[in-house]
This record gives C-alpha cells, structure tokens and sequence, in this order.
C-alpha cells in the first residue's frame, strides 16, 4: 500500500470543498462531476495565455482568434488522450468559450489586461509537484502528501500592467481578507504567480479559497526561487475589465499559515476517503463550509449550477432538500431536475 496521498488542488482539495459527495463517487465510484469541465477550460486556459505570449515574443503580433482556435483544438486533443473529459460540453463549445475569455471577438483583438499581459510579461507555464511529511495518525495511517497543480511563473518585461484590485489581509494566521479597491503596478523584473480561474470574482467562498490555494503555491516553490514579488488572480469570465485582475500581497506569515491550512483540508479529505470506504451512501452533500447549516442551506446559486448537473443528484438528499425549499415539491423527489421520468432533462 502506497504510503502517499497525492492531492492536487483544484480536482481534489477544492472540489472535496465544494461538495464532498461529488468528489467521492467520482474518485471511488468512477462518475464524473462538473469539476471535469472545469478541469478541461483550466488547462486550456493556461495553455492559451503561454502560447498567446510565446506567439508574441516571436512574431511580434498578437495571434488571431482563429490562430488560438486552432492551437486550441490540437491541445484539448492531447488532454483528451491524457483522460481529461468534458462531460456536459462538446470540443467545439468549450474550445469557443475559452477564447472568449482573453478575446474581444467583436474587434477580434485581445482584451485589453490580456494584451498588457502579453506584451509585457514572460510567462512560463509551472507544474507544481510538492512533497510535505505528516504524522500517520492524523491523515489515516499516510506520512506524505503530494500536492500538484499547474501554475504560471510571471516575470514583468515592461512594468506596465497595473492591478485595479488588491487583496487586504485582515486576519492572517487564519488567511483571511478582502477585495479592495487600492490599486498595484507592476515594476520591471517583478517575479509572480498567476493563477486564471474560469469563474467570476463575485463568489466569496471560491474566491477566499482561491487566493488561499495561489498563496500556498507561493509557500511551495518558496524553496527552489523564493518569494514572489505578488501573486495574481485571472478571473477570465468576469465581463468588467475593472474586476478581472487581483493582486495579493503575500509575506511569509501569509505562506505559512496557507501551507497549514491546506495540510488541515487534506486531512479532511483523507477523513472522508475513509468514511467513503466503510459507507459510501453516508457522505453527504453539499458546500463543505456550510456543514454546520440545515441540509437545505448547504447549497448556493453557484454550488446549484454544478448541482443540477451532477449524474448523482437523484439521491442527494442536500439538493432534495434544498429543491424542497420552495415549498411546492414536497421532500424534493418530485422536483423536475430529480424526477427520474422527466425524460427532457433526464
């Protein structure tokens, strides 16, 4: 038996957060979640802003839509072979959707973060294998967890890209904070770490755990090129050009506590494989956070869109109960998106 726990952080510890049950069956059962979707659109994004800014270092002009479009399509090709799916979108929709982020179609130009991106950074696409030692008694008889992400290494050429947004810490032994308004600038030669996210900044919790997760990447590579200058939040779906880029200021009281409090999620997560592998139907659903909430409560309008996806929400009794909320379908059962013969979603 191995005696490792390898983890990465956006298909494991955050989907394990925003719903436990999800995340169970699909890593012991073999279903796949909305995450996989997520999964897909993350790598194709990363991928999209090295190749826009390798592209541009060497030809001196921004690609075309129809250049990434077709970058695109042969790099969902190699996820595909690796096992990366998309459950609920065809190649076609989600490669279309991933260059709407960093495009003006319309003008078909970069957006304008995008193209301050591009031109005055050199990016290097970083795939983070880190390995921390624990005690076997507190994570179910494992000593190591093998945390893996993918991350990009950004060091600024022109100092030209300023940051409308910036995160202020108000508590940071327990990470926490707040978007403000205080604005940052880039300067020549300033290392950091980007993260893009598909998602939009308006979700407190995904976006509290977001910056956690940049954070610790920060506190894991501190050793190999020590800390960067800032790390940055992309937030490509967000429509306002004012709300897609956070800057997050980071020390090493902030890099410690991100690296315990990742260990403390993965213990959970080791928590819930056992309980998975003595009584799958046992673990509930619904937004980790929210445990201590009624079972209706543990469901969002963010967590619902996942939700009402989810090939598992049939016997959810979270999503049941939260669908009984209105009052007109009983315990939920009789719900159209739980409904077994409502053969036009079904």
């Amino acid at each position: 038996m191995s005696d490792l726990i390898e983890v990465s952080y956006t298909g494991d510890l955050l989907a394990h957060r925003r719903c436990a049950r999800a995340w169970a069956y699909e890593k012991h059962v073999g279903i796949h979640p909305y995450e996989q979707v997520q999964a897909m659109e993350g790598f194709l994004v990363h991928h999209a802003m090295q190749w826009l800014t390798d592209r541009h270092r060497k030809n001196g002009r921004h690609a075309t839509p129809d250049e990434l479009a077709e970058q695109l399509n042969s790099y969902f090709l190699v996820l595909w072979a690796r096992g990366i799916r998309t459950t609920f979108a065809s190649k076609t929709d989600t490669v279309a959707r991933v260059i709407r982020h960093p495009y003006d179609i319309s003008a078909g130009e970069p957006r304008p973060e995008v193209r301050a991106a591009v031109e005055g950074a050199q990016h290097e696409e970083y795939p983070l294998r880190s390995v921390r030692k624990v005690l076997p008694e507190l994570y179910g008889g494992k000593s190591k967890v093998l945390l893996t992400g993918v991350l990009d290494v950004v060091i600024q050429q022109k100092g030209e890209l300023v940051y409308p947004l910036t995160w202020q810490w108000t508590d940071k032994a327990s990470l926490r904070g707040t978007v403000t308004q205080a604005q940052d600038q880039a300067q020549v030669g300033d290392r950091e770490i980007w993260d893009y996210k598909g998602t939009k900044l308006r979700n407190n919790t995904a976006r509290d755990d977001y910056v956690r997760q940049v954070v610790t990447y920060a506190a894991l590579l501190q050793d190999r090129m020590g800390l960067p200058k800032r790390c940055v939040l992309f937030f490509t779906n967000e429509e306002a050009p004012a709300r897609r880029l956070l800057a997050i200021p980071i020390d090493q009281e902030v890099v410690d506590a991100s690296v315990d409090w990742t260990l403390a999620q993965v213990r959970e997560l080791r928590q819930t494989v056992l309980q998975v592998q003595q009584d799958p139907l046992s673990v509930e659903g619904g937004d980790l956070t929210r445990r201590d909430e009624p079972l209706e409560d543990r469901i969002d309008d963010d967590l619902k869109q996942q939700c009402t996806a989810c090939s598992q929400r049939f016997d959810c009794t979270a999503y049941r109960a939260h669908l009984a909320k209105s009052g007109q379908y009983g315990d939920g059962s009789d719900h159209p998106d739980v409904r077994l013969l409502n053969v036009e979603k079904n």
